[in-house]
């Protein structure tokens, strides 16, 4: 009875924050770009990061602004919300223009590395895609629930400010981006 009540208080939680066409929260970036992650193992997904090591922080990754999608394999929603996410990738390649590199990973929360490679072939993901088994992200954003999306604008010393966040559905992924942007202008 009490895993039923449990499906069932996620499951209205979820309904009504999509219902509201998500929501967004302060998240705190202060110490979130010294998290050490596991490097992707193909030669391309790494060139795109601009890292070379097996593992890698967020302040490594070259970028002017990181978009980094929370997701778990046992998420549904991450799932269906794949082709979005896909569209929004092809869009910060479009975007990108010598003055600004935009790059989007995906961090796989509380998933392995076969489980994060599962969730890729299964969702015919393009971008990198990176496992956090426990958690130190997205603990780190207070992002309890997947999907998750945050822009950072990256600093010149590797610290990132939050630019933008969205939990649950991404909506449309050119007005993710645009608010992005509008949050980054006049920053440094």
């Amino acid at each position: 009875m009490y895993k039923k009540t449990a499906y069932y208080v996620a499951g209205m939680m979820f309904i009504c924050m999509n219902l509201a066409g998500g929501f967004t929260q302060p998240v705190c970036a202060d110490e979130l770009h010294t998290f050490a992650l596991t490097s992707p193992s193909a030669a391309d997904e790494r060139a795109y990061l601009g890292i070379t090591s097996d593992t890698f922080k967020l302040a490594d990754v070259q970028a002017d602004i990181v978009i980094v999608e929370l997701f778990s394999l046992y998420c549904a929603m991450c799932a269906k919300e794949a082709p979005a996410v896909s569209d929004l990738f092809s869009l910060t390649k479009k975007n990108t223009t010598p003055q600004r590199r935009i790059v989007l990973i995906g961090i796989g929360a509380g998933n392995s590395v076969d489980e994060v490679a599962r969730f890729k072939k299964q969702n015919s993901v393009l971008f990198p895609l990176v496992p956090d088994q426990k958690m130190t992200v997205a603990r780190s954003m207070k992002m309890a629930i997947t999907p998750g999306f945050i822009a950072f604008k990256k600093q010149p010393d590797g610290s990132l400010i939050k630019l933008h966040t969205r939990l649950g559905m991404l909506g449309p992924p050119q007005h993710f981006l645009d608010s992005a942007f509008k949050a980054a202008e006049g920053l440094p």
